[in-house]
């Protein structure tokens, strides 16, 4: 570049090193970037990255960064058209290439294939007959059809409908309300609690003095993976404290403990159980599960500055433990440097939520729940959700909620690339359908609702936890505008009755983890299901 764009240069970024310089002009050039361009991506990395601290200097390293990101954006805007190996989702070399790379990409293939475009049938798919024409249709070879079309029923499904206990009630729990249910009149008072669970102030557990003040914690709109650390720890020292206040007036205790002190004598603590062996990650990875010689026990920062104690644990005659599990525990600390458990108290149940201002009077209210996949191992014809639907429609409750997933990642065809459909074109061409069967046979004041699933394949987001489906992506995969998406997990309040939504298996990842010695229930699952 010119004299010029390096003065230009130094104008914007002040004064730069050889080697950043040139890396600078060098962008410049590659990307025809102004200075005054290349500036702009510099500052949003410090926003980014360094939370804006102008003290960070544009080093060579650091503008590195900035052309690896300039580049993804050029590749983006300007994607160059690749062909795929022969495999078993790519066999038909005349279909239109996708970029998977983003939902929309992916979502092109829902619109029509044009005719000089039409797929062939390829083989993986006749065998199971995902796009198999039959009269019925109407439809002609070559055009694009959805996956339930069979010429004839797989063996799953003849066995699902010559099943014996179809329809059949197995258990019913309080049969006294079944009087009480009643078709669905007025629509149900739907809250969302998590802003109010949120928003509640947490009493102070800090028996020295009375003069802290807890700032009570604001609701606040959450953006999907851009939690900042200091939410997550002020969240989990608001539970801690919470279930010490709880302990103190269960237990009728004078003053809670710092365990991480010396103490001589019986005293009383509450904090988190953590697994110091392994840093989180790990932990949840089953790297190094939890053991009694791993135990430490984290404070809050009244009870004890958010330290930890290693714990003693052999005196204790039973306990049921995993990590993240909030613990009210007795013993003593006799050198300052561990803490002996004698006992573990038993924690309080927790409160009912209380829901100042619901209306009154509350009318009873039935709802449906159910969860994914809907269908069978061996095809994608989802006749259970067609079942469910009809049930739904014939029991015409105030509220369904549907959790996913809905074209589950781990469904062996998917999963052995033995279809020639994407995702989103099953949903929107399987379950959109019996959507909106479900909602126009429902009574005008029922609600549908759809809660995502992490191993779904219709959704952009696969950790947990999960924000609900965009309107958008509703809208894209043809969901009727009168169904609503509920978050996972989700806390909600339906006609003043609390109702929480978590589609996770959380006994699965709680049974690695649990140590236990003598516990009180000696059945694993009820005492699992009792922790949560």
């Amino acid at each position: 570049m010119s004299v010029d764009s390096a003065q230009l240069l130094r104008q914007a970024f002040g004064a730069l090193e050889p080697d950043a310089l040139a890396e600078c002009q060098s962008i410049c050039a590659t990307y025809s970037l102004t200075p005054n361009d290349l500036f702009i991506r510099w500052q949003t990395l410090l926003l980014n990255r360094y939370a804006g601290d102008a003290t960070v200097q544009p080093t060579r390293d650091r503008l590195l960064e900035i052309r690896a990101a300039i580049a993804r954006d050029h590749e983006r805007a300007h994607p160059t058209a690749t062909h795929a190996p022969l495999t078993k989702l790519s066999r038909n070399r005349e279909r239109p290439h996708y970029d998977k790379t983003s939902v929309e990409g992916l979502l092109q293939g829902m619109t029509a294939t044009p005719r000089d475009m039409a797929p062939r049938t390829p083989q993986s798919t006749r065998r199971v007959g995902l796009l198999r024409a039959t009269p019925a249709t109407g439809r002609k070879a070559g055009e694009q059809m959805s996956p339930s079309v069979f010429a004839q029923p797989s063996p799953g499904a003849a066995q699902y409908k010559t099943r014996g206990n179809a329809g059949r009630t197995e258990d019913t729990l309080h049969q006294e309300l079944l009087a009480h249910v009643q078709p669905a009149t007025a629509p149900v008072v739907l809250t969302d609690l998590c802003q109010r669970v949120a928003g509640v102030s947490v009493e102070s557990s800090d028996e020295s003095d009375g003069d802290a003040d807890e700032q009570p914690a604001r609701p606040q709109r959450m953006r999907y993976m851009f939690e900042k650390k200091t939410v997550r720890t002020d969240s989990i020292n608001r539970r801690i404290e919470r279930m010490a206040v709880d302990t103190k007036t269960a237990y009728s205790i004078e003053a809670l403990a710092n365990p991480t002190y010396p103490h001589q004598d019986a005293v009383t603590a509450v904090g988190r159980i953590i697994n110091a062996a392994v840093d989180d990650a790990a932990a949840e990875a089953g790297a190094a599960p939890l053991s009694a010689d791993t135990l430490f026990l984290e404070t809050s920062r009244r009870l004890g500055n958010g330290r930890r104690i290693p714990l003693d644990v052999r005196a204790a005659p039973s306990y049921a433990l995993f990590p993240g599990q909030v613990v009210a525990v007795e013993g003593s600390n006799p050198k300052g440097s561990e803490f002996a458990v004698s006992r573990f108290h038993t924690l309080p149940r927790l409160p009912h939520p209380c829901i100042a201002d619901r209306p009154a009077p509350v009318a009873p209210f039935s709802a449906v729940v159910a969860a994914g996949p809907y269908t069978l191992a061996d095809n994608l014809d989802y006749e259970p959700l067609s079942d469910l639907v009809a049930h739904a429609v014939k029991a015409a409750p105030s509220a369904v909620f549907l959790l996913g997933p809905f074209v589950s990642e781990s469904h062996p065809l998917v999963r052995d690339g033995l279809i020639d459909m994407l995702p989103e074109e099953i949903f929107a061409t399987k379950i959109s359908p019996q959507l909106e069967r479900l909602r126009a046979g429902l009574p005008p004041a029922a609600t549908v609702y759809l809660v995502p699933a992490p191993d779904d394949m219709c959704y952009p987001y696969a950790s947990y936890p999960q924000p609900a489906f965009p309107r958008d992506l509703l809208a894209r995969l043809a969901v009727p505008d009168a169904v609503e998406s509920l978050p996972n997990p989700a806390q909600v309040s339906v006609n003043g009755v609390a109702v929480t939504l978590a589609n996770i298996d959380a006994l699965f990842h709680m049974v690695k983890q649990e140590v236990t010695r003598l516990p009180a229930l000696t059945d694993r699952l009820p005492r699992l299901a009792w922790h949560l």
